[in-house]
């Protein structure tokens, strides 16, 4: 069938499908290595620290936590990154990034809870940026932190955090009210989707470093 000026409707029709494919698959950045997010509940994850990283940069934070329950166990490859593939590996996109104030002595009692499964897998397992820490599955419950450090210090239970994280772990999602009781945030940044994909444009090239969360009990490497 064709229109008055005698083209085809089908042929609109495709050329439409194609300028939303090109709209859908948006290229942000390039990735040096696989975004893996399938082990999110488990360890470190690379996917996992890069969306700590932007949330972490996006409410100039010190430090970020990202519950595991937020990501799909999804695998981005290198190369190029789109803007679908890393909001579609996202469960909640579209939740707010905030910023809060939160004690050393708060921060360690979140660590221990998030290891508190270790090794077996948690939706409440953090990820984690601005933060190092060494642990051993081995050990009791709530016993397993060896060492925290926040930017190269060691962390401390006395002073105050500027920690980012989702606003739902800030109410005390998964069992951190405990914890986060009462927090009340400083900032509201972006959501947690448009941070990650804000991230990746201004840096164009990422690659999210390993080596923050360790578990003594078993083997490097």
């Amino acid at each position: 069938m064709r229109g008055r000026n005698g083209i085809s409707w089908a042929v609109v029709a495709g050329v439409a499908l194609v300028l939303c494919g090109v709209a859908f698959a948006e290229v942000v950045g390039k990735a040096t290595a696989p975004l893996d997010a399938r082990g999110v509940r488990e360890a470190e994850c690379s996917l996992g620290s890069l969306v700590a990283d932007a949330m972490k940069s996006s409410v100039g934070a010190e430090l970020a936590l990202l519950q595991a329950s937020q990501l799909r166990p999804a695998l981005i490859p290198a190369g190029e990154v789109t803007r679908e593939a890393l909001t579609g590996a996202l469960l909640y996109p579209d939740e707010r990034v905030v910023l809060v104030e939160v004690s050393g002595a708060q921060i360690k009692a979140a660590l221990e809870r998030s290891l508190s499964m270790a090794p077996k897998p948690s939706t409440s397992f953090l990820q984690v940026s601005g933060l190092t820490v060494t642990f051993r599955s081995e050990a009791p419950p709530e016993q397993r932190v060896v060492e925290a450090r926040v930017g190269g210090a060691p962390l401390s239970a006395e002073k105050t955090y500027r920690v980012a994280m989702p606003a739902s772990l800030a109410k005390g999602a998964l069992g951190y009210f405990r914890i986060f009781n009462g927090l009340q945030p400083k900032k509201t940044g972006p959501a947690i989707g448009e941070a990650v994909v804000e991230y990746v444009l201004a840096a164009r090239t990422v690659a999210a470093q390993g080596g923050r969360i360790r578990d003594l009990s078993r083997p490097a490497g």
